[in-house]
């Protein structure tokens, strides 16, 4: 009876390892690349105050469109080294080159992930979660998983305010 209760638990165990090593950085770089609907909270630590937007996030061969339904309607356009913003309120459009915005969660977003990337480190915690730590360990994103399904993405932008990004597989 025992001998038989240790056996399932090393076969618990066992299969735990097996599903902590199999959300790899390629099986990341393919959930990072499906569409999504999403919904952003942020929190800004100066006035403690927590603000949603929500949209859609879509990914062609040619580049990555986002669509932020609410609280404002703006749409972007990444492609050919270029981010686009359109204010659809105000009807304003702006590009921007991707090297003159410098920014590490849009770059990882953009390029995925690199297992001999020499600007970050990638960090598994558990069968969940994966860390992306840049080398001089000013940023951090963090991808939780659920049931092999790409469902959280945490991270802190340059100014201090704190973003975990909801996803839903279109």
């Amino acid at each position: 009876m025992i001998a038989k209760l240790y056996f399932i638990l090393i076969a618990f165990n066992f299969s735990a390892i097996t599903d902590a090593s199999s959300i790899s950085s390629e099986f990341l770089n393919s959930e990072l690349k499906k569409n999504y609907s999403f919904v952003e909270r942020s929190l800004n630590q100066s006035d403690l105050k927590i603000e949603t937007s929500s949209g859609k996030i879509f990914f062609d061969k040619a580049g990555i469109t986002v669509n932020v339904l609410t609280p404002f309607e703006e749409n972007y356009r990444v492609e050919n080294g270029n981010l686009e913003i359109h204010d659809l309120f105000l009807d304003q459009k702006q590009i921007v080159a991707i090297n003159d915005v410098d920014n590490f969660f849009l770059n990882i977003l953009i390029d995925g992930i690199d297992d001999s990337a020499e600007e970050y480190s990638i960090n598994q915690i558990d069968g969940t979660t994966i860390q992306i730590i840049s080398i001089n360990r000013s940023h951090l994103i963090t991808f939780s998983f659920v049931d092999n399904k790409l469902n959280l993405i945490r991270y802190k932008d340059s100014l201090g305010v704190e973003h975990g990004i909801e996803l839903t597989p279109l």
